[in-house]
């Protein structure tokens, strides 16, 4: 009688056992529910480990989720997400370095000394003599005419090659016209003309941006009504901005 006792106490026991579900180990759960009571652990159920984060919306604001740890969030991702003046490097916004260069041209505001951007540098000190008149670049045309002479076009080369020497930011070519002719006639013929030596300009690779204008007969330097006075006011005149 005790022997059957006895089995029919062990069997309950075993059935009982079996049916209850296996406490996890620590820092191991099935759902996050599992994790809420653990010290030490994360509240969050990842692929059966307790962890601080599967994803940023288990981090608190200004953190990111990373290798299921909350970080703070990196500062940028891009150069795109920084300040003027500075770049991306391993998620922080740093100072832009210096940049290399070939030509003042590439350095805006500064100048380019030794491969470098230098800021602050003035720029017209590296201009030469010969080519920091501008009116010393002023050519002429013949009447009713916009085609570049000879003796125009070798100006334009040596103002082409003063602006590789030292490069603009910005040329203008303002054209002009004798007192002949009606004022919208002049105004186009004039167009003609600084379009003519922006043209010839670019051929040549001049290193600027090149802007156009006409005054037409509006602005002449010279007001007597003779050929020689007419001749001077045919013009094409430029301003350099560096």
């Amino acid at each position: 009688m005790r022997s059957v006792l006895a089995l029919v106490f062990s069997a309950a026991i075993a059935l009982s056992l079996a049916g209850c579900p296996a406490k996890p180990k620590p820092g191991e759960c099935k759902s996050s529910a599992d994790c809420a009571g653990l010290e030490g652990y994360g509240k969050v159920c990842v692929e059966g480990r307790c962890q601080e984060c599967g994803a940023d919306s288990d981090c608190k604001a200004g953190f990111a989720c990373k290798q299921n740890t909350c970080v703070p969030k990196p500062e940028c991702a891009a150069d795109a997400d920084c300040p003027a003046g500075k770049i991306c490097q391993a998620e922080h916004c740093v100072e832009k370095p210096a940049a290399a260069c070939t030509s003042d041209a590439d350095c805006g505001e500064g100048s380019c000394e030794g491969g470098k951007c230098v800021k602050g540098a003035g720029r017209m000190g590296a201009v030469e003599p010969a080519c920091a008149d501008a009116a010393a670049f002023t050519i002429l045309f013949g009447f009713d005419q916009s085609t570049l002479t000879q003796q125009s076009q070798g100006t334009l080369q040596k103002l082409a090659d003063c602006l590789k020497k030292a490069p603009a930011k910005r040329l203008r070519v303002a054209g002009h016209c004798d007192e002949r002719g009606t004022t919208q006639y002049n105004l186009a013929l004039g167009s003609r003309r600084a379009e003519a030596a922006k043209k010839y300009l670019a051929d040549l690779g001049a290193a600027a941006k090149i802007d156009t204008v006409s005054f037409g007969k509006e602005r002449p330097v010279c007001t007597d009504s003779t050929e020689d006075c007419w001749a001077k006011n045919r013009r094409d005149e430029f301003e350099v901005e560096r």
